[in-house]
């Protein structure tokens, strides 16, 4: 992860509250969640709520955790979860427990939720602006993030006896940036404009693909390409 705060891109988009000496407590539970809440911020009753709760996050599990400043574990067996459509990570203090919380945004901090990790990446300078991104790749030259994000869809009412009511849901959508220099460039969906960003490289890329019969749609062979690539500068 040393490349990663290098680049300056580190940081935590979360909801409680960190102290800034090592040797002091961390008060992680500041705010907690008001689950009643929820349901009636969609306007849909408890029941329509819990039917598409799950939709909203990149792993509707907490998994347990770890957060780090810089190089240093904060704290351990952490449950957590990354909420798309909040953008921000959940958390709890046991396993057991039903209420949970999330955290602070922290610009030096970054989270491994399971075997995903986590960084926030300001906008401009704005960590408001700012938002999640999981890291997939991190060469010398370049890496590779990941942003999920998942948008609320109202109900919709059928206007014609041909048409079905369409329930409210999340719909998420996934997004790749090639990152270099602080600079996120968004990957685009078809093969012939992804290796166009990989022009340095052309034959050796091609040859790659070739064969090793990468599917860049697939995000392992995405991650896999990438890699590979930047072993080549």
């Amino acid at each position: 992860m040393k490349e990663i705060l290098a680049l300056g891109l580190l940081a935590l988009c979360t909801t409680g509250v960190f102290a800034q000496s090592q040797n002091s407590q961390y008060d992680m539970y500041a705010r907690t969640i008001d689950l009643n809440q929820k349901s009636l911020s969609f306007g849909l009753t408890e029941a329509a709520f819990e039917a598409i709760k799950d939709e909203a996050y990149a792993n509707p599990n907490f998994l347990i955790g770890k957060i780090f400043q810089e190089d240093q574990v904060l704290k351990d067996n952490v449950p957590m979860r990354y909420n798309a459509y909040a953008d921000e990570i959940e958390i709890k203090k046991n396993e057991s427990d039903q209420s949970y919380g999330a955290l602070i945004k922290d610009p030096d901090i970054f989270v491994k939720v399971g075997k995903e990790i986590y960084v926030f990446v300001p906008f401009q300078g704005s960590h408001e602006k700012g938002g999640y991104f999981s890291v997939l790749a991190d060469g010398k030259n370049y890496g590779l993030y990941k942003k999920t994000t998942a948008i609320f869809r109202e109900p919709r009412v059928a206007e014609t006896s041909y048409q079905k009511d369409t329930p409210p849901s999340f719909q998420k959508t996934v997004i790749y940036y090639l990152v270099k220099d602080g600079n996120f460039l968004e990957m685009p969906n078809s093969k012939s404009r992804i290796l166009k960003m990989m022009d340095s490289k052309k034959k050796e890329m091609n040859a790659f693909i070739k064969t090793n019969k990468i599917d860049l749609g697939k995000e392992g062979d995405l991650i896999r390409t990438i890699t590979y690539f930047d072993s080549l500068l």
